[in-house]
């Protein structure tokens, strides 16, 4: 099942390299293979590593289904911080100018990326635009008038 989630939030790029402990070299960001621009790879809460820009955006200029927030994991029992994890924006809609961290996706020069991004801008537009079709208004009896 988590495989299944990471196709739909294109969350399958493989963990960072780890440093080994008497390893000093220099550790460069790393960078998209399409576009070379740098990124943040960032473990996701169902195990997975997506590639998330380095700058936050207000939620308005981000398609819903690119939104990811940052959440920082702490020892049990402890408030020491051991780890950073990323989900993604779901459920209850964030203000638009509430700042999420946007997928690299959004910001990739690459044309399929342009593409994806320009395909999720459209979905949203058309969930803006949909209106559920209308119930009807049913009247119900008092039992207290019988």
């Amino acid at each position: 099942m988590a495989n299944d989630l990471a196709e739909i939030d294109e969350a399958t790029d493989p963990p960072p390299p780890e440093p080994g402990p008497d390893d000093v070299e220099w550790i460069e960001p790393e960078g998209c293979p399409r576009c070379g621009m740098e990124v943040r790879t960032v473990r996701t809460n169902y195990d997975r590593w997506v590639n998330l820009s380095t700058a936050p955006a207000p939620a308005k200029e981000v398609p819903r289904r690119y939104r990811w927030r940052l959440v920082t994991k702490t020892a049990r029992h402890s408030t020491l911080p051991v780890a950073v994890i990323a989900v993604r924006v779901s459920g209850l809609e964030p203000m638009p100018d509430d700042m999420v961290i946007p997928a690299h996706t959004v910001e990739c020069h690459h044309p399929a990326a342009r593409a994806k991004v320009e395909e999720a801008w459209r979905a949203d537009r058309a969930r803006d635009t949909w209106v559920p079709p209308l119930v009807e208004a049913r009247e119900y009896e008092d039992d207290d008038e019988a």
